[in-house]
């Protein structure tokens, strides 16, 4: 399988389970799984327990399914912006960008600033800018000196009072922007509940077990669904599993100039029973081979090759409107029991010459298998006979098992085909 059918097969997969598309490329889709779907892919078992326990309604999961990995990193790359030059500037910019913070010289006394024996920590005093920092306490653990004369403790902002030694939290005039009464800003947490919080107290688990972490916002696994890969594999199967058996109806033909079908007349419908075989010879090499007979269950007429006639009508699951469906004299046991003689004596009829040469071979091989054990076993020991002849028996039994002709038949899948009888 190519790209391109892989990418049919999986869409076709989504749109028969009612999956949710949530962004089409031409590499990717973005799909939301619906419960079905989720059951059968994810192997969630657990958490399908507890929503069928509880009765909640469930969450399915979102994936990004990738029909063709090189493609879609070559469109990322492309997709990704560009940086316009070195950090912080623009191409080629050397000077501080407006607004930047000029630095300060160690110890620079001024307005505002701490005296030489404090750290600077920012700007403090009368017309300080918003969002400054005042003076930080000094290497030997006291408060920094103000250029006033006055000690201010690390933490505080503003002028200097009389004494020298401003209250605790006091703010200046030009107090910095954000500033709440008192000079202490609110604790975290404190000011309600963040959205993720809320979030996670709405979820399942928040509302049964208490508040859980919420998840990665905009994560969405990533999973490479190309031919040969696991979860191609597993949509085989889920698509052999679970589409083993269908019901289709032949949709009525449009009136003239009208897109909605004709009602003129009541269309006569008679049913097809379709079983698709798989018929596989095999020896020490091994051909297969797919039948698709149906059989009408009115008359028994039998009809060879009869899936690929069925891909180029246009059938819905649903009973069209103004239809009459002939009653059916045969019943499916019946049905399939004659399709299955049927197969039997085409088999017969085909040439078998493969099955004569692999015979021939077959027999060859015993015979070597034969002298090289008979030898050993009259020259070996009492007590490594035994021994012997189980390894004897069990080349003999692989030796058959590799070489000898034989014809297996399997069901593919089968559907019950509701057509007009005018067409054939």
């Amino acid at each position: 399988m190519n790209t391109a059918q892989v990418e049919r097969f999986v869409m076709r997969f989504l749109e028969a389970y009612n999956c949710r598309i949530i962004e089409k490329t031409k590499h990717a889709v973005i799909v939301n799984l619906s419960p079905e779907a989720d059951k059968e892919l994810t192997g969630r078992s657990y958490y399908w327990s507890f929503v069928e326990r509880t009765g909640v309604e469930p969450e399915t999961m979102t994936y990004r399914f990738v029909f063709d990995p090189e493609g879609d990193v070559a469109a990322a790359a492309a997709a990704r912006p560009v940086p316009a030059g070195p950090r912080n500037g623009p191409l080629g910019g050397a000077g501080p960008q407006p607004g930047a913070a000029e630095p300060q010289p160690q110890g620079a006394a001024g307005p505002g600033n701490a005296s030489p024996g404090g750290l600077v920590a920012g700007t403090a005093g009368p017309g300080a800018a918003a969002g400054t920092v005042s003076a930080a306490p000094d290497a030997a653990g006291g408060g920094g000196q103000a250029a006033g004369g006055g000690t201010v403790p690390a933490g505080s902002s503003g002028t200097p009072s009389p004494q020298g030694t401003p209250a605790a939290g006091a703010a200046g005039p030009a107090a910095s922007a954000g500033a709440v009464p008192g000079g202490s800003a609110p604790a975290a947490g404190s000011g309600g509940s963040p959205p993720e919080a809320i979030r996670s107290a709405d979820s399942i688990l928040g509302r049964y077990f208490g508040t859980a972490p919420a998840p990665p916002v905009g994560r969405v696994p990533r999973d490479e669904v190309t031919f040969g890969s696991r979860r191609l594999q597993q949509l085989f199967a889920t698509a052999l599993n679970n589409g083993r058996f269908t019901r289709l109806f032949e949709a009525p033909p449009q009136a003239p100039g009208s897109p909605l079908p004709g009602r003129s007349a009541p269309l006569t419908y008679c049913s097809w029973m379709n079983v698709n075989y798989k018929v596989e010879y095999a020896c020490d090499m091994k051909r297969s081979e797919v039948h698709s007979l149906a059989i009408q269950m009115t008359t028994g007429e039998i009809r060879e090759e009869f899936h690929p006639s069925m891909l180029t009508r246009k059938l819905a699951p649903k009973l069209p409107a103004n239809i009459h469906l002939l009653g059916d004299n045969l019943t499916l046991s019946r049905a399939a029991s004659i399709l299955e003689d049927y197969l039997e004596q085409k088999i017969r009829r085909t040439d078998h010459r493969w099955a004569d040469r692999a015979n021939q071979v077959l027999a060859e091989e015993h015979q070597l298998v034969r002298l090289y054990y008979e030898g050993m076993l009259s020259a070996a020991e009492p007590e490594a006979r035994e021994e012997l002849e189980i390894r004897y028996a069990a080349r003999q039994a692989e030796v058959d098992w590799q070489y000898r002709p034989r014809v297996h038949v399997s069901v593919i899948n089968c559907g019950l085909f509701h057509l007009r009888v005018d067409e054939r």
